[in-house]
């Protein structure tokens, strides 16, 4: 991001691309509203449709629920940290699972940030920032 400019200036197609996989409406809502202000949002319900969204055009990050109908986070996790394309791509879980094994499951998984739901959406997206910071993701402004 050029200095100067804050998030919600820069142009939709210049957004950090955030693929987010969720297979609960409300709480997809409750992501969409956090976060459609300032990224590029793309969503699925489910692990196979993930992994499909995520081979057709590589997200900047990956938030994704735990439960999921056909799978879970955690292979969701370790699927895209096996393949090239997606190995370092970010990956923040978000979910309502909340004690210590399943936060060290996630990390094992692969996951480089853990949310518990339900979430403030001022820490989410601060989170968020943070993660791409650490990343070095930065927007395509040309």
């Amino acid at each position: 991001m050029a200095l100067g400019h804050t998030i919600g200036d820069i142009a939709p197609e210049n957004r950090m691309r955030v693929l987010v996989v969720e297979s609960n409406p409300a709480a997809r809502e409750g992501v969409r509203g956090a976060l459609a202000e300032h990224y590029t949002l793309r969503f699925a319900s489910g692990l196979r449709e993930a992994l499909d969204l995520a081979r057709e055009e590589i997200p900047d990050l990956i938030v994704t629920e735990v439960d999921l109908p056909d799978g879970d986070g955690l292979a969701l996790c370790a699927d895209i940290r096996r393949q090239p394309q997606t190995e370092k791509t970010p990956i923040m879980l978000l979910t309502a699972r909340a004690t210590v094994q399943d936060r060290v499951a996630g990390y094992t998984a692969g996951a480089d940030d853990y949310v518990v739901k339900p979430f403030d959406a001022r820490l989410f997206h601060a989170r968020i920032r943070l993660l791409a910071r650490i990343k070095g993701i930065q927007t395509r402004e040309d």
